[in-house]
């Protein structure tokens, strides 16, 4: 069985597999404000192309058509946690606030694991709900909806080893 490794490119480190102890997702609206999404305890994201295969006429092997882009995302953090800014997600749902969404990954020391960088454009929440569980939990929010686009340019490729 083997192992894949990571370097660092700012650090030049060998790392292992990590754990999401330390995510830090950044909210920017249309505004130019920038808000720090802390105590996030889970975000989804999924990118993709409207498209499949499509029939063309008088062949029998179909071509690949990629449309637009297919974005989706879903952030659950504890509720009314963030100082200064607790409904941040209520309020970019209840205003049909258009923002990007940025995300990063710090390790237990509080150093970036890699100047990688997730920033999702056009975003806008769709659905938002309270998330509860058991009379001891922490009461938590969920937010989830849709973007019209990504932007890799600051994400950099690690190198694996088997």
């Amino acid at each position: 069985m083997t192992r894949s490794t990571y370097t660092n490119p700012v650090t030049n480190h060998v790392l292992g597999p990590f754990r999401c102890v330390n995510m830090v997702v950044k909210v920017i609206t249309h505004s130019g404000n920038t808000y720090t999404v802390g105590v996030v305890e889970g975000m989804d994201i999924q990118m993709g192309y409207k498209g499949g295969p499509e029939p063309i006429y008088g062949c029998r092997t179909p071509v690949h058509s990629a449309g637009s882009f297919d974005v989706t995302f879903t952030i659950t953090r504890w509720y009314f946690a963030d100082s200064g800014q607790e409904d941040l997600l209520l309020n970019l749902f209840q205003s049909e606030t258009e923002f990007s969404l940025e995300g990063l990954l710090y390790d237990n020391a509080g150093q970036a694991v890699s100047n990688s960088t997730l920033k999702i454009t056009g975003c806008r929440i769709y659905k938002y709900r309270p998330r509860t569980g058991g009379a001891d939990d922490i009461i938590g929010e969920e937010a989830s909806g849709s973007g019209t686009g990504w932007d890799l340019t600051g994400f950099v490729d690690g190198e694996t080893t088997p």
